[in-house]
């Protein structure tokens, strides 16, 4: 796939930082509440395995990462961001859930 050459490392720094931001900042949010916490740092890690097998399919090219069959690869790496996206999901309303239901008993 054709790019900017400046598109390339601004998306790969760019998510890089989110998952850093999202991290320190959930981690600090959620720092008393260490289950929902726990929960919340496997939410990222997920998330940013999705990202490294996105960010892998769609600049392989770039990255010098081409495969001998680059459609099998890029189904591979499609399968495994949708994956990890999804249990990066169920981890994130987990977390929620564990606050939320937390927060009704308190009360």
């Amino acid at each position: 796939m054709a790019f900017e050459a400046e598109v390339i490392p601004l998306f790969i720094g760019g998510a890089s930082m989110v998952c850093v931001l999202e991290l320190v900042f959930g981690c600090l949010m959620l720092r008393h509440r260490n289950q929902a916490r726990n929960r919340f740092v496997a939410h990222v890690v997920c998330m940013a395995a999705a990202l490294f097998f996105l960010i892998r399919c769609i600049f392989a090219n770039w990255l010098q990462t081409v495969p001998g069959i680059s459609s099998i690869s890029n189904s591979v790496n499609i399968g495994l961001s949708g994956v990890f996206w999804a249990v990066s999901i169920f981890l994130l309303l987990s977390a929620i859930h564990t606050v939320a239901g937390r927060d009704t008993v308190e009360q």
